[in-house]
């Protein structure tokens, strides 16, 4: 094909790929097999991996005769990540990844790398266009020395890199698979970059924020993730689990308690509450008064009325807070099934009060005790009072 013919011409046209076995590194390597390009695949795992991947990698380079090269890079991927307690480490596994093949590059001969970026894709696209315009011009979206370098990734010097989707969509893959009659193995998670993630196939992406990574908790990750997308696969959806709260994510609404058992049944624990799709049902009274007493601020007596309004709603406990800022005044107060808030804003004389409960309150009162109250507190007719549920 004429789209390659800049890498056939090149002094060194043997090209290497980076094959995660995922459906966009694995359309680049085999339009470049099926384009006669000396072309070898280097596959990326840690030891918490899914499996799929890497059953997918070895059987597509079987089957288009590539040569697979298999790097375990665990040890460079724990020195990296364990301790780290923001979330997803994605980016920090990703430049070991890159290191680990940059020191293979130094020792091997290629002039070419191949990623798996298309057209969707928009930073990377943003990047290799930043790039071209910071002294690059005779690069462009297919064939760059870009690769990196916001990480201080550089490439053996006159490698450089392809791109064979960069000018086609998630949409034009897809339709490449249908006519090749090429059926990729999914792993069923939200792993997919277009799901926000980075990398389909890694459970570690689905830690916890806050909590600190380690071995023990990788080996959870995969055990549950690796469970739950056996079982998003049989339903022919998307799920994963993050640990250790066991929080499942985009799975369809309504499938929650169906994963659960699922899960249990396979002997893992789970914390159902976190993930009950049950919502309190709340009640909501909020007065406005429209015309507000002045001496309330001058003396004081908003305190009055705010305990006032608690001793009525038989609000009981410590959570209360009363803050001022020159002439408005907010009181509130909050426990686990009810709260109420008085808003005093004496530079316009207006009030609110909200009034909020659900059903394991242990005082609900009515609409009419609340508008009774309104009127005894704040002397006016002015008011008005609504109600909703939420």
């Amino acid at each position: 094909m004429e789209k390659y013919s800049i890498v056939k011409k090149s002094n060194n046209p043997k090209v290497i790929a980076m094959l995660s076995g995922g459906k966009d590194s694995i359309a680049a390597v085999i339009l470049l097999k099926k384009s006669g390009i000396d072309v070898t695949a280097i596959h990326f795992v840690h030891k918490w991996g899914a499996a799929i991947p890497t059953e997918e990698a070895k059987r597509i380079c079987a089957e288009y005769q590539i040569p697979l090269i298999i790097k375990d890079y665990t040890e460079e991927f724990c020195n990296a990540v364990n301790g780290y307690t923001a979330g997803r480490p994605c980016l920090l596994c990703k430049k070991q990844m890159y290191k680990v093949l940059l020191s293979y590059l130094q020792n091997n001969e290629f002039g070419w790398l191949c990623i798996g970026d298309n057209s969707n894709d928009r930073t990377t696209i943003a990047r290799i266009k930043q790039f071209i315009n910071d002294g690059h011009p005779e690069d462009n979206l297919l064939c760059s020395a870009y690769f990196g370098s916001e990480m201080g990734i550089v490439l053996p010097e006159g490698m450089k890199v392809i791109r064979p989707l960069i000018d086609m969509s998630a949409k034009d893959i897809e339709n490449f698979f249908r006519r090749e009659n090429i059926v990729i193995k999914r792993i069923n998670s939200t792993g997919d970059k277009y799901f926000e993630y980075h990398r389909e196939g890694c459970p570690v992406q689905f830690a916890d924020i806050g909590v600190e990574l380690n071995e023990k908790l990788y080996a959870d990750l995969k055990k549950y993730n690796d469970c739950i997308t056996e079982f998003a696969r049989e339903e022919g959806i998307l799920a994963s689990i993050h640990m250790p709260s066991t929080f499942i994510i985009t799975i369809p609404r309504g499938r929650e308690e169906q994963a659960l058992d699922y899960l249990e049944m396979h002997g893992l624990s789970v914390n159902r509450n976190i993930n009950s799709t049950d919502i309190p049902s709340w009640e909501v009274f909020i007065g406005y008064v429209y015309e507000l007493n002045r001496n309330l601020l001058d003396t004081g007596a908003y305190e009055k009325v705010f305990n006032r309004f608690l001793e009525r709603m038989e609000l009981y406990g410590e959570g209360r807070i009363t803050k001022r800022l020159d002439d408005v005044t907010v009181c509130t107060y909050t426990e686990k099934a009810a709260s109420l808030e008085l808003i005093f804003n004496f530079s316009d004389n207006k009030a609110s009060i909200t009034y909020s409960f659900n059903n394991d309150a242990l005082s609900r009162k009515d609409k009419q005790v609340f508008d009774n109250l309104i009127l005894e507190m704040f002397r006016t007719r002015k008011y008005k009072v609504v109600n909703a549920w939420i």
